[in-house]
């Protein structure tokens, strides 16, 4: 059995994910909602380790660690800072409170646990630090300034540029791609349009056309005065954006784009009501989600398709009409879609972002699915690692073929639908990419199972 882990988070939510997690890894969780009630369950039980938020109401980690260290019978309990200030406070809160390690929301599970089990080792071994002495503690005003009451232009980026800086930074990007061309060629080639216009041409790749069509759509916000807020994804991931609208309890859209894809993120009070996407891969269409839940067919969704186009309507409201599904099936597949679609754009590494306050879809008001940022963006991280796992096996141009050796070892109950739906997509001539396109799953999920299945050999790799 693992150890007992006391959690202290004021979001629900992730008191309830971050439990799941420890349970899940042998370990026994409690939680509580401040550091007041936390020292309350304290007095009754006893635990090895503190996992502690930062900005709580009634009392904050610093005021929580500081009656710690009060504290004869917890003055060496070991403690783990988990904020989003974890990276710009982490040395000055160890060094304050003692605390042995920090890890900076949001996380996904496996680094949450390598920093659990890693603390723990270290004061079952006695490599810990001796504790501070409470009266000694220093100030904690710099530690205890909420980000809530930073503007957010300190939190992220600042507000919308100005039309100057834009204009600049479009002259910055232009003169660094297309100089590099002039020079290969020749000064001449200013006097001669024809190889100029040759010359621009071949440093327009996709990547720069990319780049500047980014540079451009930021020069044509100048004006907008509803874009409060804009920037490039490279700069600042996503997963932070999201994290910062949801302390702020921002409400507006979140557009996001990475070039090719085009992600509408609606919030309400810092909960996701909808994530709709433009120019996205069929598997992200909310069709395929009712496909996978099984509660329509292929040819009753072509069909309602067609009439919803017809119409101008929702598919969702012509399937419901047509009592093909229930509004709550509805709502799972609007889930469903929302959440996978956010998990797509936490993969990207380069776009940009911006927000419209207040601003928000007739479709995203009535969807209202309220869903909380944290539990998504955690999830969202796990895949991204599991991605870089299986990217590193998997190429979507390979073409795989089944192993009917090792099939025929399988017991009939051994594969999940889900399972044998990808394994009967594998015929010695798809792709990779073929096989997403011909089952109704997620990229992630069909390439999670080629991944085990490659590993089990249950699957091969067609040599090139």
């Amino acid at each position: 059995m693992g150890s007992r882990i006391l959690v202290i988070d004021d979001s629900q939510t992730l008191r309830k994910v971050v439990c799941a997690i420890l349970s899940r890894h042998g370990h026994e969780p409690i939680a509580a909602a401040d550091g007041q009630e936390a020292l309350e369950l304290l007095a009754r039980e006893t635990v090895s380790l503190v996992l502690l938020d930062f900005v709580m109401p009634r009392m904050n980690g610093y005021q929580f660690c500081r009656e710690l260290r009060a504290n004869e019978a917890w003055r060496d309990l070991p403690v783990v800072l988990m904020s989003a200030k974890a990276e710009r406070i982490r040395d000055q809160f160890l060094r304050q409170t003692g605390a042995l390690d920090a890890i900076t929301k949001p996380f996904d599970a496996r680094g949450l646990i390598a920093v659990v089990e890693g603390v723990l080792q270290r004061a079952a071994e006695g490599r810990v630090p001796p504790s501070p002495d409470a009266s000694q503690m220093e100030n904690e005003d710099v530690l205890s300034k909420s980000p809530d009451s930073l503007p957010p232009s300190s939190v992220v980026l600042g507000q919308l540029q100005s039309s100057t800086r834009a204009r600049s930074d479009l002259a910055a990007t232009l003169a660094a791609v297309i100089g590099p061309a002039l020079q290969a060629e020749h000064a001449s080639v200013l006097s001669n349009p024809q190889a100029l216009q040759r010359a621009i041409e071949g440093s327009l790749v996709p990547d720069v056309v990319g780049q500047i069509l980014q540079k451009l759509r930021w020069l044509t916000l100048a004006p907008d005065r509803d874009v409060v807020l804009y920037g490039d994804i490279s700069s600042v991931p996503i997963g932070e954006i999201l994290q910062v609208l949801q302390m702020q309890r921002q409400t507006g859209t979140l557009e996001v784009s990475d070039g090719k894809m085009e992600v509408s993120i609606a919030l309400r009070d810092g909960l996701v009501d909808m994530a709709q996407a433009r120019k996205a891969a069929p598997e992200f269409l909310l069709g395929r989600y009712f496909l996978d839940l099984g509660v329509v067919d292929a040819r009753q969704l072509s069909s309602a398709v067609q009439e919803a186009a017809a119409a101008k309507a929702l598919l969702g409201n012509v399937l419901v009409q047509k009592r093909l599904v229930n509004e709550s099936q509805l709502r799972t597949a609007l889930i469903r879609q929302t959440s996978e679609t956010i998990y797509e754009v936490l993969r990207w590494q380069r776009g940009w972002f911006l927000l419209r306050r207040d601003v928000r879809s007739a479709v995203a008001e009535a969807a209202a699915l309220a869903l909380p940022v944290a539990s998504i963006v955690m999830e969202g991280f796990r895949r991204v690692d599991e991605w870089r796992i299986i990217e590193e096996s998997i190429n979507f141009d390979d073409v795989l073929y089944r192993n009917d050796q090792v099939i025929h070892t399988l017991r009939s109950d051994e594969l999940t639908r889900q399972e044998q739906q990808v394994l009967d997509a594998v015929d010695d001539r798809r792709t990779v990419r073929e096989i997403i396109d011909e089952t109704h799953q997620s990229s992630f999920d069909i390439c999670k199972t080629l991944y085990r299945f490659l590993q089990s050999r249950i699957v091969r790799r067609r040599a090139t």
